[in-house]
Order: structure tokens, then sequence, then C-alpha cells
């Protein structure tokens, strides 16, 4: 019996030790978890402080170098359009539009004046106006002298010329073409019925001769400006100041544009009267010469 006893006792110790064991085994693993955790909330919270430390600083830089005078010299992302002039390209860089005037020049006058722009024909790469403004108007500088002769002749004589139209931009011709091809959308039975139509009447950008800055509309663009005064004497004396009459009655068919008695065109005087002279449009002329 109390061999019994004595073996229940050590195994009742046995159970006690065993569990105070793993009482302080759990212990210990818990403050080691408990530790780690701590010591890597510590580490993320500095690093998130060195960080934040270091946004700031920037920031506070970038407020200071915002506040400072700004250099003549622009940053890079700053558009070069918007760039002060001293820091754009150099001057050896040509503009676009130092570029359209060195290409004009290369040009030479003969082949300028008879530049050929119509349905067919879109105005060429190398050819750029030089527009200046006058008499209300912006127009190729070689017809202005011209004009203002032809005028102050017409004068002399009773008859008042004047200008209703000369350069378009493209922007201006698309404009004016859309409101045609609305216009003939009221009447034509499609789409593609009205465009053609409206290609007889007005130019698609591009192919419009007042690009050229060498065309001018005169007098109000009336259908009946062909009875008037002013019609019958340009018809007898406006190749001897270098224009024609672009678009004639009887060329429809070469032309491809509607007769516009108010429609004339600067080919230089010798051209001018060689056409005159021939009955011929400008498409013919340069066809047989």
């Amino acid at each position: 019996m109390k061999k019994q006893k004595f073996l229940k006792f050590l195994y009742a110790l046995a159970v006690i030790i065993f569990m105070a064991g793993c009482t302080v085994a759990c212990t210990y693993l818990f403050l080691a978890a408990y530790d780690l955790g701590a010591r890597s909330v510590i580490a993320d919270h500095n690093v998130s402080t060195a960080s934040t430390g270091t946004s700031d600083s920037a920031a506070s830089s970038a407020s200071i170098a915002s506040s400072q005078p700004v250099s003549s010299q622009a940053t890079s992302s700053q558009p070069a359009s918007e760039q002060p002039a001293s820091s754009q390209a150099p001057s050896s860089q040509i503009n676009s539009s130092q570029a359209s005037e060195v290409r004009t020049a290369t040009v030479p006058e003969s082949k300028r004046e008879l530049v050929l722009v119509n349905l067919d024909n879109k105005i060429p790469n190398w050819y750029a106006p030089r527009l200046v403004n006058e008499l209300g108007f912006q127009m190729d500088s070689s017809i202005v002298q011209p004009f203002e002769k032809m005028r102050a002749a017409a004068s002399k004589d009773g008859v008042s010329l004047w200008i209703s139209s000369a350069y378009r931009s493209n922007e201006r011709q698309n404009e004016l073409f859309q409101q045609e091809v609305e216009q003939y959308s009221k009447t034509c039975p499609t789409y593609a019925q009205a465009l053609a139509s409206a290609e007889k009447s007005v130019a698609k950008p591009g192919y419009s001769e007042h690009a050229t800055g060498l065309a001018m509309d005169l007098n109000g663009v009336k259908d009946d400006f062909d009875t008037t005064p002013a019609f019958r004497w340009l018809s007898q004396h406006a190749q001897d100041y270098g224009f024609v009459l672009r678009y004639p009655k009887d060329k429809q068919s070469i032309t491809k544009i509607k007769y516009e008695p108010w429609h004339y065109r600067y080919v230089g005087v010798q051209n001018a009267k060689a056409i005159k002279k021939a009955g011929q449009c400008l498409e013919e002329y340069l066809k047989n010469r």
C-alpha cells in the first residue's frame, strides 16, 4: 500500500513539474514574441520618422528655392515657346516663320507667280506667302503695288475698285467650306453630292488660291458683277497690271470652279497679257507652256 501511495505521489509530482515547465516555457515564448514585436514597431517608427524628415527637408528646400528669384535659364520642363528669348534656341536655329521666308526666297519670282492651286492641286510645300497687311487685308507683298496702280488707273476712268477678300488661312477656308457643304446638304439627296457641289463654289482647305495671297475678290462678291462698269474696265485693263479673271464662264469644265466674275489672280504682267491674248485660263496656259 505504501508503495502504491509513493508511486502516485511521484506521478503527481511529475505532472506538477511538467505543467510548471510548460508554464515557464509558454511565458518565455510569449515574452520573446512580445519583445520581438516591440522592436519591429520601434524600427518601423524610426524609418518612418527618418523618411518624413527627409521629405519635409526636401519640401522645405523646394519652398526655399521657389521663393528665390527665378533664374533667366528656363527648366527643361518649360515649353520652349514660353521660355524667355534669351534662353530659347540659338539664332542659328530657324523658326517656322523664318523657314518660310527662306524657302520662299529660294523660289524664283516667275515660279511663285504661276503657282497652280485648284481642286486637284494642293498648295505646294515650296510655296509660302509673303504676307503683309495692306488696305485692310492680308495679302502677298508682290500684289500690293500692282493692285494700287490698277485701282488708281481705274479711278482716273471713274471706276471704283475695292477688295472684298484676299488671303485666307486654312482655318478660315475650312469654315467657309463647311458652311457651303451645309447649304448644299439642304437640297442634295446625299452628303457626297453636297460635298461635290460645295467644292465647285468654295475650295477645300489647302486647295484655295486665297491661301497663296495672290488672289483677291473684288467689289462685294456679287454674281452680277459682270454687268458693272468695274468688270468691263477690268476685262480691258486687268492684264496690264498682272491680273487675270481666274474662273471665266467658258472655262468651268477646266477650272472645275463655277464662274466667279469677282475673283482675280496675280500672275505677273507678262503672263497675264499672254493669258488674255490666248483666251485661256491658268490651267490651259501652264499646260501649253
